[in-house]
């Protein structure tokens, strides 16, 4: 076991040696909607992300998310909450200037919390889903160090979730062109 994981730590060093930028950033978001004064559910989400370019067409990187969301109009109240673990191999085929085009493959999973208090008494629904995408992106770089992201929905798309709870069923879920999707917006710092 361990020459495996000094075999693998060798590898991953050997990679980051020939990688031509590493990048760091993310993207943040509140989202609020009330109605005559009064707030009826808000999400938070908060999404960094990590990665190496081996060239300028061919990167790999991670995503690690998570998000909470409240829904005060029903009654009993819920609330909503995900981690996602989300590694991707990107593909750069077009650089336009400043502008570059991207697909991320990318392969995620998340484990999600949905509590529901009832009579004073919280009860959690856990879910676990796992999927593959292909979700589209353009980045444009303000300068060598600085690039302002944004990613959409999914061109290729499939999940399947499942409650954690004995002899429960998984939900699948295929997608193609789904592009109606929020557009996710972040930034990364280019090292």
């Amino acid at each position: 076991m361990k020459k495996i994981m000094m075999t693998m730590a060798a590898a991953m060093v050997a990679v980051a040696m020939n990688a031509q930028n590493f990048y760091a950033g993310g993207s943040l978001g509140y989202t609020t909607r009330s109605y005559d004064g009064s707030t009826l559910n808000s999400t938070f989400r908060f999404i960094p992300e990590f990665g190496i370019s081996f060239n300028e067409n061919i990167g790999v990187g991670v995503e690690l998310g998570y998000s909470s969301s409240t829904n005060e109009t029903s009654d009993p109240k819920l609330t909503n909450s995900t981690f996602t673990f989300a590694p991707y191999f990107r593909y750069t085929p077009l650089h336009i200037g400043k502008v570059n085009v991207f697909a991320d493959g990318k392969f995620s999973y998340s484990a999600n919390n949905n509590e529901q208090a009832i009579n004073g008494k919280a009860e959690d629904n856990k879910t676990n889903t796992w999927g593959f995408y292909v979700q589209p992106g353009i980045a444009y770089n303000l300068n060598d160090k600085f690039s302002l992201v944004a990613k959409f929905g999914n061109i290729l798309g499939y999940s399947s979730s499942k409650p954690d709870v004995s002899g429960a069923k998984a939900t699948t879920n295929f997608q193609f062109m789904n592009l109606s999707n929020a557009v996710q917006f972040g930034f990364y710092y280019n090292f």
